[in-house]
């Protein structure tokens, strides 16, 4: 009992030991650094041409893991071999093509490199696994640097469709598709814009404008550009805009815009009167001329010379010499001054002319100068009497004393037909006497009772 008993406890002791033993094996076969520790290590203590060794080994003998190509990229891009270091991150890049990490990592080092149509690739790519602002931002530039017009406008639309709503780049897709002549689809982008009120810079706002004008919505154009001048208080803007209407044909919205954006005596409520001249309203030209010189507050030369230039196209010199006087006679432009000394002479203002001439030191003949030909005819054309004589208290003269000697020359040559119509006129009050005399008397007289008429008989 004895012997069996010492041999079952030293099997149990011995069965103990074993395992203990096994498992400390064990455990220092775990404990000891794997192959990817190995390489860290190595790499850690400077021996990169070891474990670099070791990754060749194992990519030689068909290890295509992640790991193993990752790492083996990295060696041969810090040694400069970029050769290698793009096949093995292209074929990491196949072997997991939805991986956006990867794809994103090889475009960057197409841009390290400087591959540029592979960057593009790349950046299309990542597009299109994983929608990023940076992605779209980034390939928009290049394809606009490299002028691939084409292809901006693609991936911009395929941007758009992921998300893609950054305000410069909307408005440069609206552009190039106005420039292909998609002005509906380019109205509708930049009007998207500036509902947000993000259409900031005047460049902007008149591209908007113009497209509304081609894409026949004049009204729509009309109705945002007084909310832009509200807005900004910009009278260059209005006037901008102002001439856009007028150039198309619109006059009717330009005034519209002029008086809902203007107040009487600023740059932009002249336009108004300019535009009217242009549709050949004079007289409400002029009317709104006298209202606007009544409340301008600021008269400087470039205004006072649209002004006058307003005035005699509205065949109003008078208005004109008032602007002028207003601005100061001196201060007048040469040619203009000419214009309107042959204008007020035109009309008989002999006074106002000669006090322009006298300031500026004219010459005394300046309706012979070809210069105002034009000017004097199409006032005299408007004004018959400015064509008898430039002086006008002798033209009156003289024209009353033509009209007596006609007036006694035809009543010298015509007594009979004179005599005529006398009796005739006479002849009718007698007759429309009589009968007003006839009808009163049958009123008042007693009705006789008829008799048998007596027919009357005719020879045979």
């Amino acid at each position: 009992m004895r012997s069996g008993g010492w041999f079952a406890h030293f099997r149990a002791h011995t069965l103990i030991m074993a395992l203990l033993f096994t498992s400390a094996i064990g455990i220092a076969y775990a404990l000891l650094p794997g192959e990817g520790e190995r390489i860290a290590m190595l790499e850690r203590d400077g021996k990169t041409r070891e474990a670099r060794d070791v990754l060749e080994a194992a990519y030689a003998s068909g290890d295509r893991r992640q790991r193993i190509l990752f790492q083996l990229q990295g060696l041969y891009e810090a040694a400069g071999e970029l050769t290698g270091a793009r096949r093995l991150l292209e074929e990491l890049a196949a072997l997991r093509p939805r991986d956006y990490t990867i794809q994103r990592q090889l475009g960057q080092f197409y841009r390290h490199v400087q591959d540029e149509p592979a960057y593009i690739r790349s950046l299309h790519t990542q597009i299109e696994l994983r929608y990023t602002e940076s992605a779209c931002r980034e390939l928009a530039g290049i394809l606009r640097r490299r002028g691939e017009y084409a292809e901006e406008q693609a991936a911009l639309a395929k941007c758009r469709q992921r998300g893609y709503r950054r305000p410069e780049e909307m408005v440069r897709l609206a552009s190039l598709l106005a420039a292909d002549g998609d002005l509906k689809e380019a109205a509708g982008l930049l009007k998207a814009v500036d509902d947000l009120r993000r259409l900031k810079t005047d460049r902007e706002r008149i591209q908007l404008f113009h497209i509304l004008l081609e894409s026949d919505q004049p009204r729509e154009a009309q109705r945002r550009g007084v909310r832009w001048v509200r807005a900004s208080k910009d009278e260059a803007l209005a006037l901008t805009l102002i001439q856009a209407l007028a150039a198309a044909q619109r006059q009717d919205l330009a005034i519209e815009l002029a008086r809902e954006t203007s107040v009487p005596g600023d740059r932009v409520f002249l336009t108004v009167a300019e535009l009217m001249v242009e549709r050949s309203q004079t007289q409400a030209a002029q009317n709104l001329l006298r209202g606007w010189l009544e409340k301008a507050q600021t008269f400087d030369e470039s205004v006072a010379s649209r002004f006058i230039a307003a005035a005699l196209d509205a065949d109003a010199p008078d208005i004109a010499y008032t602007g002028a006087t207003r601005l100061g006679i001196a201060r007048l432009e040469l040619e203009q001054a000419t214009e309107l000394v042959a204008a007020l002479e035109a009309v008989g203002r002999e006074n106002e002319a000669a006090a322009i001439r006298s300031e500026l030191q004219l010459g005394p003949r300046i309706l012979s100068k070809p210069a105002t030909s034009k000017l004097l005819h199409r006032f005299a054309a408007k004004k018959p009497v400015a064509r008898r004589s430039a002086n006008l208290a002798a033209w009156r003269a003289d024209l009353w004393k033509r009209m007596q000697k006609e007036n006694r020359s035809a009543a010298a040559g015509q007594p009979v037909a004179a005599e005529k119509a006398r009796t005739a006129r006479n002849a009718l009050k007698a007759v429309k006497r009589a009968r007003s005399v006839s009808s009163v008397t049958r009123r008042f007289k007693p009705s006789k009772p008829k008799e048998n008429p007596v027919l009357p008989t005719f020879p045979p």
